[in-house]
């Protein structure tokens, strides 16, 4: 039950079952920013897709957000360098969100929407799966994965 100015969540989707999992065309690229992604896969399900990507080595934040960075650098010149270490490494992490990086489309012009998915790594590289819903529609028969610029052709059985 909700009642005045209490928050409403959104219905958890239902699970969903899977159908297959789809090649990547050239799926190992480099970035302009420095390192490299690889799309590993797109797993196809009833009522969603979910991308698996990999980025290994991890891309430069210092290149990718030189302004974010130089403007980090004044703001915490005045501190202990363990603490602008720390300062650091906190902002490289909200900066290089890589699943933000992540779209789909297709070749019928299905509207995707992000739905989940998570990411985990270390220093040298970062794993992630991105989900979206709503599933491939029958007609189509080309996804996109988009990574920024990059594009990464899915062709469907």
């Amino acid at each position: 039950m909700s009642g005045a100015g209490q928050p409403r969540f959104p219905q958890p989707l239902p699970v969903s079952r899977f159908l297959d999992v789809l090649p990547v065309d050239r799926p190992d690229r480099a970035l302009p920013y420095g390192g490299r992604v690889q799309i590993l896969s797109v797993e196809r399900y009833d009522a969603r897709v979910a991308v698996n990507w990999r980025l290994a080595p991890i891309p430069s934040a210092a290149e990718q957000h030189e302004l974010a960075m130089a403007v980090h650098e004044r703001a915490t010149s005045g501190l202990p360098e363990e603490e602008r270490i720390v300062r650091r490494d906190e902002l490289v992490r909200r900066l290089v969100s890589p699943g933000l990086w992540v779209d789909l489309s297709d070749d019928i012009d299905t509207t995707y929407r992000s739905c989940g998915g998570g990411s985990h790594g270390s220093s040298q590289e970062m794993i992630g799966r991105t989900d979206f819903v709503p599933a491939v529609p029958e007609a189509a028969s080309l996804l996109t994965v988009h990574w920024g610029n990059l594009k990464f052709a899915v062709p469907l059985p």
